[in-house]
């Protein structure tokens, strides 16, 4: 788990995870994974042809590339936008995307999802207010035996030892069966602890050599065995890197795949739960707060990253930045309501944007899941799990009713959770309106140390 500034730091090494993106291959030569369902995923954005003037992919560009890296990439004006694979050689194009000349004569997008205020004009029964809403929920991480491997499972003294993708599959579950009866139509691309990629972490030490000579910019210089011979001395970290490219790569494409090819969703939910930076070490803490992301804020080092930047180009162009945003505050409001916690301030950082300026509780970051998922993807990252009161209710499970922690009655946290989101889900698309506020006063309130986040 990263803090944002931290993040800043490490964000060259992050996009570098995905240097070989278009596909690794085993030391046999097959194939591992596919970046894409397609071999050249630039292709399938011809489609966005004439649907956006100028001044329209301009303004929808800020909050994607905040740091201006995707400049040096490509031309532009008034007729359309080139992309060059090289930041320096612009002799042959990777992409070109024609613009509408005004709004007037533009072309619909070919959208595969219904907006909110689209399905909100569908009708439906008064008993069902999202018949018809497809849903794709997504327990963050793996949990079960694979949690130490993915590195989010702490043991708390006095507490006992939780697993994050564990405890996100019981508020997937909830979820799902909360939405169902509410007639949406619900996928989550995993039903257990077990990851949906069928790449192993023992498959990619060829890739994870590589991966770490590309991070050493020092042995550029140096003979390919040479360079080997360097990194070969450091096999516990050759190790973390095979885990790094399994959950933080190869999951995310799988994830991503399976949810393109298996269900095409209006809006996908990633779940997480978020954490200090001294989680890790089984610290635990007074301060509890919120988190949302949307995607956006892709770094300079990213942008140079070939896959990155054609998803970049693809969320852009699919219009979602609206439909994220308004779903995520919804959602983020829910749990101000419920849980009276504060945001984490991450404001505009060197990782995050924000989109609007009076709400801490959204921010935009370039995550995997936000990234890798098409359509409107919305990653919910509430509580701090190494907050007392929070593990405490993290290891009790879920229960019926409510119980008492630190001297409050609560309920199951997996079903305000996901309660939480139901409410959210139903003021944006159901055009249900929010009840009146009566906020809990948050346990131990505390000035917040730098969060952290699923990348």
């Amino acid at each position: 788990m990263i803090s944002p500034m931290f993040a800043g730091f490490l964000a060259p090494f992050l996009a570098i995870l995905w240097f070989s993106s278009s596909g690794a291959t085993s030391p046999s030569g097959a194939a591992l994974a596919p970046a894409a369902d397609t071999p050249n995923p630039w292709f399938t954005l011809g489609r966005y042809d004439r649907t956006m003037t100028r001044a329209e992919f301009e303004e929808a560009l800020r909050l994607y590339d905040p740091f201006h890296g995707l400049a040096a990439y490509m031309e532009i004006d008034d007729a359309g936008v080139t992309l060059y694979p090289s930041p320096t050689d612009h002799r042959v194009p990777q992409f070109h995307l024609d613009f509408a000349s005004d709004p007037a004569t533009a072309k619909a997008a070919p959208l595969l999802y219904r907006t909110p205020e689209q399905f909100r004009a569908l009708r439906r029964p008064e008993t069902k207010p999202l018949a018809g809403l497809r849903i794709a929920i997504d327990p963050g991480h793996i949990g079960g035996e694979w949690g130490q491997v993915e590195d989010r499972s702490i043991y708390y003294f006095g507490i006992g030892r939780i697993q994050e993708g564990d405890m996100n599959l019981i508020t997937a579950g909830l979820l799902k069966q909360r939405l169902a009866a509410l007639g949406a139509e619900v996928s989550p691309p995993r039903h257990d602890a077990q990851p949906v990629t069928s790449v192993r972490p023992e498959q990619l030490r060829e890739e994870a050599v590589e991966t770490m000579i590309q991070m050493r910019p020092e042995l550029a210089g140096l003979p390919p065995e040479r360079q080997r011979a360097e990194i070969e001395t450091m096999p516990s970290r050759i190790e973390l890197m095979t885990h790094l490219l399994f959950e933080r790569k190869y999951e995310f494409l799988a994830r991503g795949s399976k949810i393109r090819q298996e269900f095409n969703p209006d809006l996908t939910v990633v779940l997480y739960i978020n954490a200090t930076p001294s989680s890790g070490r089984g610290h635990l803490v007074g301060v509890n707060q919120n988190i949302f992301f949307v995607d956006g804020a892709f770094a300079a080092a990213e942008v140079a990253i070939d896959d990155e930047r054609q998803r970049l180009f693809y969320k852009v162009l699919d219009r979602v930045s609206p439909v994220e945003y308004e779903v995520a505050a919804r959602i983020a409001e829910a749990f101000k309501r419920t849980t009276g916690l504060g945001p984490v301030e991450y404001g505009d950082s060197p990782t995050t944007r924000l989109i609007d300026p009076d709400n801490f509780y959204v921010v935009a970051r370039n995550l995997g899941a936000n990234r890798q998922y098409d359509g409107p993807v919305v990653t919910t990252e509430p509580f701090f799990m190494n907050n007392r009161t929070t593990a405490e209710r993290l290891a009790a499970g879920d229960y019926e009713g409510e119980r008492l922690f630190d001297g409050h009655s609560y309920p199951s946290i997996f079903r305000e959770y996901a309660d939480c989101v139901v409410q959210g889900l139903l003021e944006s698309y159901g055009g249900v309106q929010p009840p009146a506020p009566e906020p809990k006063m948050a346990a131990n309130p505390a000035p917040a140390p730098p969060a952290t986040t699923p990348e």
